[in-house]
């Protein structure tokens, strides 16, 4: 009878353990999240934001910061860090930043908007404006710095490697493996964030064929026919001049498979966590109820 009693404790301890499994999921935070500091504590907009703490989760999933209520963008996301850049658009004042999970909202830190600095760095021109990983850019502007000290460029959602640094001129690397996009380039120094500069990787043929690639896996993902896609067409319809990062695009399918004369358009966004495009549906237009990291598509989209 004891030992009967000891492999029905086992087999429950089993199951205990296993359902705690389940329940919390792989990469998912198990406890409601914790914010501890933030770094900094104020910033002017388009800055970054450093959010330390815990019960994040190791990954994003639907995890979501927040500013008094408005969503901002994630750079990256950690069980114990989170990186967000502040809305360029946000006007001065104190926000109440808060971390909201599958497990619940964090508490509420404080963070204050600030005006730039009069004597922030600005960005007046890249050279070249696009290339490849690897190149070598050079920064002309003013209020860099003599030396670079604890300045720093930031390129796309990463950091680019500086070669040399003045108060008017930065010369930096292309960071390794950037797929082809358009990335923002800013320079931060102590007195504060530089205006953004467009680099631009790859030429439009590449960028229009991961864009394809994106609308492949998509319809894969939905169980679709892909076949023949090698001979798909695919054309800019629309960029999105509130957000770059979104467009429109037109797929014709060749005659052949039953598909005779079938074209559709695509919408699609660029993932930066991923470092590629994404395809977000096939359904329109409208893009009815289509969002990405809790931000729905542009309006001049909408009805592309």
């Amino acid at each position: 009878m004891y030992r009967k009693t000891m492999v029905v404790t086992a087999l429950l301890a089993v199951l205990a353990l296993l359902l705690s499994f389940a329940l919390s999921g792989c990469g998912k935070a198990a406890t409601k999240p914790e914010i501890k500091s933030l770094d900094p504590t104020s910033g002017p907009p388009g800055s970054e934001v450093v959010i330390n703490g815990g019960s994040f989760g190791s990954t994003q999933g639907m995890g979501v910061v927040f500013f008094s209520g408005k969503e901002v963008t994630v750079v990256t996301w950690s069980d114990t860090i989170i990186t967000v850049k502040v809305p360029s658009d946000m006007a001065e004042a104190a926000y109440g930043v808060t971390v909201e999970t599958d497990q619940g909202a964090s508490d509420e830190v404080e963070f204050k908007v600030a005006k730039a600095a009069a004597n922030a760095p600005a960005i007046t021109s890249l050279d070249p404006e696009s290339g490849k990983s690897g190149d070598e850019v050079s920064i002309k502007g003013s209020n860099f710095g003599a030396t670079q000290g604890s300045g720093k460029v930031l390129f796309g959602t990463g950091q680019a490697q500086v070669e040399k640094w003045t108060d008017t001129s930065i010369t930096i690397k292309v960071p390794a493996n950037l797929g082809p996009n358009t990335y923002g380039m800013t320079v931060e120094n102590g007195a504060g964030k530089s205006n953004e500069a467009i680099f631009k990787i790859g030429d439009d043929k590449d960028k229009l064929e991961a864009q394809k690639q994106a609308v492949v896996t998509y319809l894969q993902s939905k169980g679709q026919s892909t076949a023949g896609s090698d001979m798909w067409t695919i054309s800019l319809v629309k960029k999105s001049t509130q957000d770059p990062d979104w467009e429109v695009v037109a797929i014709g399918v060749p005659g052949g498979g039953g598909q005779d004369g079938q074209a559709f358009k695509a919408l699609l966004v660029f993932n930066n966590m991923l470092g590629g495009w994404e395809c977000l549906s096939t359904d329109g237009p409208p893009w009815t109820g289509v969002e990405f990291k809790g931000e729905s598509v542009p309006s001049d989209l909408q009805n592309v």
